[in-house]
Order: structure tokens, then C-alpha cells, then sequence
């Protein structure tokens, strides 16, 4: 499996929810990466035990998320064959984003500015 690092703010977090006879619990959680012009809004699913630590993000949190790409390949009926990529959540830290962020935006203007000659 392929894993990635998703760090970004939460925008939307729902309700756990339960498939099929088995019970199966899906949570999902969307954030957003990227920045105001181009969001990138990502939803992760967490299942099993993962759930008990997505459950208790709120909307506005900046995130860091441990996760596994998961490819599925299905074929319809009319035989026309798609693929399809989730994005499954297993480990959430607290993102220090804004404050080295601020940092690294003030050392480009600095070195956009004019030189002092």
C-alpha cells in the first residue's frame, strides 16, 4: 500500500456510519490543503479502530494525517471498467502549520524587496 502525509484544516467532519450485515463503521472527514486561491478539499475515511481518533476532530483543527492509498478496479455492467482511489486514515497529530508558515512568507518578501543599492 501507498502511504501519505495529508495536512491541512478540517471543513467537514460526519456522522460514523454503519454498512451491511456485518455492521462494517465508516468515518469520513474532509480537509482541506492547499491554499485560498487552489483548496484542495480531501476526504479520508477511518474505519475500525481509527474511528475513535477521528471522532474527536472539530472544524477548524489543522491536521496532520497518516494515511493509505487504496485503489479498487470495478466493472460495470456495461462492461466499461473504472478505478477508484480512497484515501484511509489511521494516525491524526496537531499541525504547526501557521506559525513556520507566517515565518517563511516574510523571508520571500524579504528577498523580493529591492536592494538597499
Amino acid at each position: 500500500m501507498n502511504e501519505v502525509k495529508i495536512t491541512g484544516e478540517v471543513v467537514h467532519v460526519d456522522e460514523v456510519k454503519e454498512y451491511g450485515a456485518n455492521a462494517f463503521r465508516k468515518h469520513v472527514v474532509v480537509v482541506k490543503t492547499g491554499d485560498d486561491k487552489w483548496t484542495n478539499p480531501i476526504p479520508v475515511e477511518f474505519t475500525k479502530e481509527a474511528i475513535e481518533k477521528s471522532t474527536q476532530l472539530k472544524i477548524g483543527q489543522n491536521v496532520v494525517i497518516d494515511a493509505r492509498l487504496n485503489g479498487r478496479e470495478w466493472k460495470g455492467q456495461d462492461g466499461v471498467t473504472k478505478w477508484f482511489v480512497s484515501v484511509n486514515g489511521y494516525e491524526i497529530s496537531s499541525s504547526e502549520a501557521d506559525g513556520p508558515a507566517e515565518t517563511n512568507r516574510e523571508q520571500i518578501d524579504e528577498l523580493n524587496e529591492d536592494p538597499p543599492f
